[in-house]
Formats: C-alpha cells, structure tokens, sequence
C-alpha cells in the first residue's frame, strides 16, 4: 500500500472509531505505543476515576438538589471533587443561571467546546470554556452539546425519583441519600 491510502485508511478508521468510541484514533508513531485518555482528559475530569466506568461517558453530572438545597450542595460538591486542583481551579467553576429549580454539577470528560442550549433556540447557545466544569440551575429544557464532529448531547433532567436520567454517555456521580 502506498502512503496516500495508509493514509486514507486511517483517516477513514479515525471517523469510524469517532462514530462509535470516546475519542478520536490517534496515530501512534511506533511500537508499543499507546493512547492513554487521562492525556487528553480535563484536569476536571482527571480528578474522576472515568477509567474505571463502564462504557464510554463523554460528561459525568451530579443532580445537586433543588432551590437552596442545590446551591449550597454545588460548593460542597467541587471542594470534595476538586481537592486535588488548585483552589483558583476550584473557584474558577463558573455556575450558569437558567431560571430553574434544579442544580447540577457537570464535568466534560475532554476539553471541546460544549455549548448550552435552552430549548431549540440554538442560534442563543452559550459556550462553555474548552472542558471546564460547571454548575447550573436550570429546568428540564436545558441541554449540553458537545462541540466535537459527532455531537454528543445531554439533556438534564430527573426523574420522579430526583434521580438524574442518563444515556450511555453521561455517568452519574451523585451521591443520593438512600
């Protein structure tokens, strides 16, 4: 094979392996290399054991509770998450405030753009720095996008229960009171 369809071939395998996996392929330059996701993973999201869970989740969120409840969960949540970060790191979660009751906490696992949606209204998406946490209070028409080509969503929501409710790329990390 020449290199041109070498190439190609990867090129095609790496859209592929995008449709289906966490990550992109990654050409790796000789023997025995690897790809190590906590390379390409937020400092966030490396204080998080995402090695460890099942599939592939592309954010991990914590339903923080509802109204004040909520709010003073969200501080208590990034102190214990984020203890190996610096505390400028800490303070720099921002929280964005969409009007609802509800809290959450969430974590992109990598450092693409993600862009908060109310609704439908896409053209009034607000983006979020490149993978850094945040808070958000929100209701049940808030969603998260991933500005990756394959679009990862996450609509945030709960269930009768309070219980988040999660697709295979959302892991959930809160801690519910049993």
């Amino acid at each position: 094979m020449t290199k041109v369809k070498i190439m190609k071939m990867v090129a095609i395998l790496a859209a592929i392996s995008n449709l289906f996996g966490c990550s992109t392929l990654d050409v790796l330059d000789g023997p025995g290399m690897v790809n190590v996701d906590s390379e390409h993973r937020t400092e966030y999201a490396n204080t998080l054991p995402f090695d460890e869970y099942d599939g592939c989740p592309y954010w991990a969120v914590a339903y923080l509770g509802k109204g004040d409840d909520g709010k003073n969960a969200a501080d208590e949540y990034i102190e214990k998450l984020f203890t190996e970060l610096s505390e400028e790191k800490r303070k720099a979660v921002n929280h964005y405030d969409y009007g609802g009751e509800k809290w959450y906490l969430v974590i992109p696992r990598y450092p693409d753009k993600n862009y908060i949606i109310r609704g439908n209204d896409e053209e009034k998406a607000v983006s979020v720095k490149h993978g850094d946490a945040f808070t958000i209070n929100c209701g049940d028409d808030v969603k998260i996008r991933s500005g990756t080509l394959v679009r990862n969503e996450l609509v945030l929501q709960t269930d009768e229960n309070d219980r988040l409710i999660c697709t295979k790329t959302v892991r959930d990390i809160t801690e519910y009171e049993e």
